[in-house]
């Protein structure tokens, strides 16, 4: 009886293959979690600057005082340390709307980020107006409007 005998289990190529394969799939699975979180803690990071830049901001439109919001002030931030900030005012064409460069430094910024932020911003704020820039202006519009309609159709 001579019984010959098929091998049912695997060569050791085909193991070795297989184990390559697998490691490869470990390595792109791992590299692609590792970059989701450091996206995750990037975007936290990000959205705690955004807030600590909004809450000076908000100092910058609680100024009612032309001179007062120019010359800037002091701020503790909750995630990035002491904010000094200026701003540098022009008035526009427009009655009551300013033209404002906001720039923030701020004194323990977090690891990947700037320490010091600037924005352009236009501002409506009637309180930083000059009473009779603020008049001048609304005759020069007022003369403006009568001069393009034409009354005479009447």
């Amino acid at each position: 009886m001579n019984h010959s005998h098929t091998a049912d289990g695997f060569s050791l190529i085909e193991v070795v293959v297989a184990l390559a394969l697998f490691a490869m799939a470990a390595v792109v699975l791992n590299s692609s979690f590792v970059n989701a979180l450091l996206a995750r803690e990037r975007g936290l990071s990000n959205d705690l600057l955004n807030a600590d830049i909004r809450a000076v901001r908000l100092q910058l439109l609680l100024e009612s005082n032309l001179e007062d919001a120019e010359d800037g002030d002091r701020y503790e931030t909750l995630n990035s340390g002491t904010a000094n900030w200026e701003a540098s005012i022009e008035p526009t064409n427009l009655i009551d709307l300013f033209h404002v460069q906001l720039q923030i430094e701020f004194s323990d910024p977090q690891d990947d980020q700037a320490a010091t932020h600037t924005e352009s911003l236009y501002l409506l704020r009637p309180t930083w107006s000059e009473s009779d820039e603020r008049s001048e202006l609304l005759q020069d519009k007022k003369d403006e409007l009568e001069n393009s309609r034409d009354f005479d159709r009447f």
